[in-house]
């Protein structure tokens, strides 16, 4: 066995004389190379995670802390947090060499790790105990040749002093270690690659001049999308002897490889957002109060959720409808999937149902702090569900989701607290216990352009070297936490912590390894942004630009392409570029066809905001309530004026059945108000009560209960009293079957009257004024159809929530009257429109309101012209569009761009 070893090795390699056979050369990180001397020594993997060594280190740290160490304020600031920086440290000095003795003249930091670990509390073991271990084991063997020979790609040096006892101790039986032999490459050289090479290993370059020649070209652009296409092109075009260092967001790149036929290199990310791994951090979200709506939508509609399917999909219309558990909507929805799950899953109904009850319903914790015990039963509420879903098929969607639980209780099991606030919880979640999931996003093919992670693993030359995505973040050294003077008494105790400049230098060398890895050209990809924040060239590029004298913009540009520069023909082309002609959008339709009689006459149910649409736009009258087309519950929460609206609603109809409006004081009424309004806010308006939103709630509570007030004193100086709040009617009438649920009945002196509440006034002024008020004509229908002997129809008004004021055109709700049609006028026209549009509907053919295409309405229908007064129509026809969200369907949301 003769392994070869590097610090970045471990994934995808280019290996040394690569058209040799290499059986018994692996190539290996050093974890790949302890885990294998461990099993040839019969030592087990013993290695524990963060959720159990942070923890146990905790405790350590806080044995110590009636001594006020060093990291006692921080310690009481972050628990969780120092004890894992501390464990990095004293994990650093075992590698280092450290055997947990005192180290002479150290000082006090040095003195405090030898305190610690000498504590008797058990701490797991970590990588760098798994190293001191196998090392000791390897001591006692001095027969035992467990290798032919090491090849290191680092040299010797660099390695930490227990790998370095490590080699040593197989030296000593046998294994040679050598140091890797890197073969370099040499392009022509007067071409500006050929320069770069030169500087790096040292020659001058008087009087160079880039030539711009394509042996050193850089592609700039906006993101990685951007400059996929071109990428994948260049690679195409010099795919023989070619390599990919991929520095990261490999995503966009493998996607244009794929468009341009070439074999996919194979895809691999870490994602914190797989569905699966969602569950255990909302339920632990969801433990605390103030519950975040969207938080639990997401909970509601994951899709292998405890809610998944249709169950989730009824209970988040009523979160969406109003933001909160336990609200109105959420019991009546509650019902539905009741109903829903008993005749689906009849056998177990019963249980799906109880988790609304355990995962949504119990109290919450305030934010300050849950009992430990209690976030203990989320924790084993999740990790129950989990476990019972490790099938043989579904293993590898909850696997890691369950261990992430498991890790979880192990943190809280451990943890000495009686109460933990939520930013404690999410502390240990996202910092100790929540891991990333590996995800194959694509599987490499036979016959790949080469590729590595890091230029480290470029262990021979190529023609071509692609560095994609050569931005910031590809892996700098860190800073070492010691002192010079605590450097100075560990090294003189044969501890010797890795220097982080010999680190840099390492680091350096392997990106300069890159660069003279290649014959021909060398291609730097440099987006940017990467995924949405901007990111700076990375570091070597300094140097680039430092040797070469690409400080000015002008000698930049000579080896700079960017794409939208190459399909202007600013430049030569680097690939054959085709144009092609953009595809043309969908047109849109001024109607839509379907079979006859695909919607039946006795289909044709209407409610007031049915009634509306279908008067208005025909289309989305249909694929509303026939097709049954929606949004997604997340995307439509209620927010703004509609949530505003909804609590006003549900104040009136709280204090209504409670006899609020008959309290004779003043200050018991506001004082019933304000209390009625505060716990709807907590069931119905959650969001106003997440961060960020007091500004929106101090303004909504003073304007609901001036509203309240002005209500209380209309009643009081007209006479009408409310007889009913969200009363259902539904009465039949030409137009079929008529459902609408009222807002406010009112009555005096045997008369009935609506009032429709509503938040602005604006739009409902001009509904007045210009006849278009439906859903009020639609109302007083709808009442006066179930009263005898009444032959006019009742009055109606709307009431401005956000103003206290009142609207109307008739004189029996006000003096002060808006000028505009009856609504009796309305009606009329409303039926004959509506009955027309049902004639076009039964024949198949489905009017649009307000496409590129569309006839007005009412030519549509075929009424004369001199019959159209008598018709109900807009005068605008995109009012018919307000508040639809089907425009993309229709046609008219991509109008403007053909």
């Amino acid at each position: 066995m003769n392994p070869i070893v590097g610090w970045s090795l471990g994934g995808p390699v280019v290996r040394p004389e690569p058209t040799k056979a290499w059986l018994g050369e692996p190539t290996w990180s050093r974890s790949q190379l302890l885990r294998d001397l461990e099993m040839r020594l019969g030592l087990p993997l013993i290695e524990e995670g963060p959720a159990r060594r942070v923890p146990a280190w905790a405790e350590r740290l806080a044995a110590l802390m009636p001594e006020r160490p060093f990291y006692a304020r921080s310690f009481e600031v972050d628990r969780l947090g120092t004890a894992r920086a501390l464990l990095e440290w004293r994990d650093g000095l075992v590698e280092a060499g450290w055997d947990g003795t005192a180290i002479a003249d150290g000082g006090e930091r040095l003195a405090t790790f030898a305190r610690l670990e000498a504590l008797a509390t058990e701490l797991p073991p970590g990588r760098a105990d798994r190293l001191a271990a196998a090392a000791q084991e390897l001591a006692a063997f001095p027969d035992l040749r467990i290798y032919e020979s090491l090849r290191l790609v680092e040299p010797r040096a660099h390695f930490s002093r227990r790998w370095r006892s490590v080699f040593a101790l197989l030296e000593a039986r046998g294994t040679r270690i050598e140091q890797l032999a890197l073969k370099e490459a040499s392009a022509e050289p007067a071409s500006d690659l050929g320069a770069l090479q030169r500087s790096i290993r040292g020659e001058r370059l008087d009087g160079f001049r880039l030539r711009g020649d394509g042996s050193l070209l850089v592609l700039r652009g906006d993101t990685a999308g951007d400059l996929a296409e071109l990428t994948a092109a260049l690679v195409g075009k010099h795919r023989d002897d070619a390599v990919v260092v991929r520095c990261g967001d490999e995503g966009p790149l493998e996607a244009a490889l794929a468009r341009h036929g070439l074999p996919l290199q194979g895809h691999t990310t870490r994602s914190l957002w797989r569905p699966a791994m969602q569950i255990l951090p909302l339920a632990l979200e969801l433990a605390y109060d103030p519950r975040d709506p969207y938080r639990v939508l997401e909970l509601l509609t994951l899709p292998v959720g405890p809610f998944r399917g249709a169950f989730g999909a009824i209970m988040a219309r009523a979160v969406s409808k109003q933001p909160g558990i336990g609200g109105t909507e959420w019991l009546r929805q509650k019902e539905k999937a009741r109903a829903y799950l008993q005749e689906r899953t009849p056998e177990r109904a019963d249980e799906r149902f109880a988790r609304l009850g355990e995962w949504l319903e119990q109290p919450g914790a305030p934010a300050s702090g849950a009992s430990r015990t209690a976030l203990l039963e989320v924790v084993g509420r999740v990790a129950t569900f989990l476990r019972k879903r490790l099938t043989d098929e579904l293993r590898p969607i909850y696997a890691a989701a369950h261990a992430q639980a498991s890790a979880m209780n192990d943190l809280l099991a451990r943890d000495a607290r009686a109460t933990i606030s939520r930013d404690a919880m999410r502390t240990m979640l996202d910092g100790i216990v929540r891991s990333a999931d590996a995800v194959d996003f694509s599987i490499e093919g036979a016959g790949r352009v080469e590729h590595v992670n890091h230029p480290a693993a470029l262990l021979w030359p190529a023609r071509t070297v692609v560095f994609w995505s050569f931005v910031t973040g590809g892996g700098a050294a860190r800073t070492g936490p010691w002192l010079k003077s605590e450097r100075r008494a560990l090294e003189a105790a044969g501890v010797a912590p890795q220097d982080p400049t010999e680190l840099l230098r390492v680091e350096t060398a392997a990106w300069r390894r890159g660069l003279l890895a290649a014959s021909e050209r060398v291609i730097l990809v440099i987006p940017r942004t990467r995924k949405g924040e901007a990111v700076a060239p990375h570091p070597t590029w300094d140097e680039i630009a430092a040797r070469l004298g690409i400080e000015k913009e002008a000698a930049s540009a000579t080896i700079t392409r960017t794409p939208n520069d190459l399909l202007a023909g600013r430049h030569a082309p680097l690939v054959p570029v085709e144009e092609l002609a953009p595809l043309a959008l969908p047109a849109s339709r001024g109607a839509w066809e379907l079979p006859p009689g695909r919607i039946a006459a006795d289909s044709l149910q209407t409610s007031p905001t049915a009634l509306e649409k279908l008067a208005s736009c025909p289309l989305r009258f249909v694929l509303a309530h026939h097709a049954k087309v929606r949004g997604g519950a997340i995307a439509k929460v209620a927010s703004g004026p509609l949530l505003n609206g909804s609590l006003g609603h549900r104040l009136v109809e709280e204090l209504h059945k409670a006899g609020a409006f008959a309290e004779e004081v003043d200050e018991a009424f506001e004082a019933h108000a304000k209390h009625t309004l505060q716990a709807l806010v907590a069931k119905e308006g959650a969001t106003l009560l997440l961060d960020g939103a007091s500004f929106e709630l101090a303004q909504l509570v003073p304007q609901l209960l001036r509203a309240m007030r002005s209500l209380r004193r209309y009643l009081a100086e007209s006479g009408w009293r409310i007889a009913g709040v969200e009363e259902q009617v539904t009465t039949d009438s030409d137009l079929g079957t008529f459902n609408g649920r009222l807002d406010v009945r009112l009555e005096r002196d045997g008369e009935q009257a609506v009032l429709d509440l509503k938040w602005g006034a604006s739009t409902y002024r001009a509904l007045l004024e210009e006849g278009r008020a439906v859903q009020l004509a639609a109302y007083v229908h709808g009442i006066h159809a179930e009263s005898e002997g009444v032959h006019s129809l009742p009055p109606a008004a709307y009431f401005v929530l956000s103003s206290g004021k009142l609207l109307t055109a008739d004189t029996r709700m006000s003096e002060d009257v808006l000028e505009g049609a009856t609504l009796d006028t309305t009606w009329k026209q409303v039926e004959r429109t509506a009955t027309k549009v049902r004639t076009k509907l039964r024949e198949g053919k489905v009017p649009v309101a307000a496409t590129r295409h569309a006839l007005p309405l009412l030519d549509a229908l075929g009424v004369p012209e001199a019959e159209q007064a008598g018709y109900y129509a807009l005068e605008d026809v995109t009012k018919a569009c307000d508040y639809c969200e089907l425009d993309a369907i229709c046609g008219r949301a991509w109008e403007g761009f053909r």
